[in-house]
């Protein structure tokens, strides 16, 4: 046989395996989404017969975020104290894993578990535009990305969000005057760049909604609509250094907000 010939038939062959394969993987994924789709709907249907009022579009389809760990970054420390202050800055050990840096512009110190503060001169942070801008723009120095949650007289209180997603326990007040802005105060901050953790994994949206419904009596309260489902990360320190990003869920009731751990399922009331 002709080496042209071979050379098309063992092409056409492997045309058609890999064909074979993508049809495999089609339908494997069809009937992925199939039953997800039927578990999402099983449980809508949970809520309603247990006299719970809620909008389909109100229930997430999937656990989309996952667990994560964090390990401290000293280095990025440094260079979130370089890009904030400018210019050189001088390194202060206080002990307790605390480390503060200064210069003229003003100081900033850091914790092991994320706490953070800083003392600024005005001058040296002029706000140019509004002070919610001028207030963003510090934060971005030191890697904190985040949505406003408040402002008043003097004071901006700023949420830090990764992957888009809320860290709720994450905050911090920028503090400002005419002159500029005087300070960073109550802050917390994610210490590195997480990674996700293998060793642990969320339930499913279904399990999610059950558990829910648990705590919420566990608790002693009764709801009978729920309004909103918020997700996004609680931030935890580590027996072992570092943090643990673990996804919640933030659930809007009739009766209150309440907190759902989507990893062990764990329900708490939200003062």
């Amino acid at each position: 046989m002709p080496w042209t010939k071979l050379k098309n038939i063992i092409l056409l062959i492997l045309a058609l395996a890999n064909l074979f394969l993508l049809t495999m993987v089609v339908s494997q994924e069809l009937q992925d989404r199939q039953a997800r789709e039927q578990t999402w709907q099983g449980a809508v249907r949970f809520l309603t017969q247990q006299g719970v009022q809620v909008e389909e579009r109100v229930i997430p389809q999937t656990m989309e975020l996952s667990p994560q760990t964090v390990r401290r970054d000293l280095e990025g420390e440094r260079a979130a104290a370089l890009a904030l202050l400018g210019g050189e800055v001088s390194m202060e050990a206080l002990g307790g894993e605390v480390y503060r840096y200064y210069n003229d512009s003003g100081s900033i110190q850091f914790h092991s578990y994320g706490a953070f503060s800083a003392q600024l001169e005005p001058a040296a942070f002029p706000v140019e535009g509004s002070p919610a801008q001028a207030a963003q723009a510090a934060l971005s120095d030191i890697g904190f990305q985040g949505e406003l949650l408040e402002e008043k007289e003097g004071a901006l209180v700023f949420r830090q969000t990764w992957a888009g997603a809320p860290l709720f326990n994450q905050e911090v007040t920028v503090t400002c005057s005419e002159e500029g802005l005087t300070g960073l105060e109550n802050g917390h901050r994610l210490v590195g760049e997480p990674r996700e953790d293998p060793s642990r994994r969320t339930i499913s949206v279904s399990t999610a909604l059950v558990s829910f419904l648990n705590g919420v009596s566990a608790l002693g309260d009764v709801c009978s609509r729920m309004d909103a489902i918020q997700p996004g990360y609680a931030v935890t320190p580590a027996l072992s250094g570092g943090m643990t990003l673990t996804p919640v869920w933030r659930v809007t009731t009739d009766t209150g907000a309440y907190q759902l751990d989507t990893v062990t399922g764990q329900v708490t009331r939200l003062e």
